[in-house]
């Protein structure tokens, strides 16, 4: 079976930071020290005005503060095993994953793809296999706003990954 993964966050109303998930590797040799990022979804349900928004999938370094909710991952293969991943409130910390920034402070990002997606549409990214963003042990893969959307209630995030190690 295979290690493929899934971190939700649903109806999220936009805290600190407006960062809408974070996943951290484990540690190097253990399970899930090397993630793939295979999808990102982000969308609205709180909203009927139409407006773009400025979306970045970004890493970050693991200096200063960075709390979100805790969010376990779940297996996209039913009943495949357990992920190296477990759900935390701080994705500083290695092999933890969360949603909803609530504090974030003195931490570095560095933007990989940056999108302006409608509100109203939802945004889907599908990456083909010779793009997944590969993420090493000690770096938090991050999705988020890069401007705090006009409505910031409503949002849901979903992130698909492959725990290649």
């Amino acid at each position: 079976m295979g290690r493929k993964y899934i971190v939700s966050g649903e109806n999220l109303t936009l805290g600190t930071g407006n960062v809408l998930a974070a996943i951290q590797p484990a540690a190097a040799g253990n399970a899930g020290s090397i993630l793939a990022i295979d999808r990102v979804e982000v969308s609205q349900s709180h909203n009927a005005t139409s407006a773009q928004v400025r979306l970045a999938l970004a890493n970050r370094n693991t200096s200063g503060t960075l709390t979100t909710t805790s969010a376990t991952p779940n297996p996209v293969v039913f009943g495949g095993p357990v992920s190296g991943i477990t759900g935390g409130t701080s994705p500083l910390t290695a092999a933890k994953a969360g949603v909803n920034s609530s504090a974030d402070s003195g931490g570095t990002y560095v933007n990989g793809p940056v999108f302006a997606p409608n509100n109203q549409g939802g945004f889907a990214w599908i990456i083909t296999p010779d793009y997944r963003l590969i993420i090493p042990p000690g770096i938090v893969f991050a999705v988020l706003f890069l401007a705090t959307p006009g409505d910031t209630a409503g949002w849901s995030v979903n992130v698909y990954y492959d725990e290649i190690y």
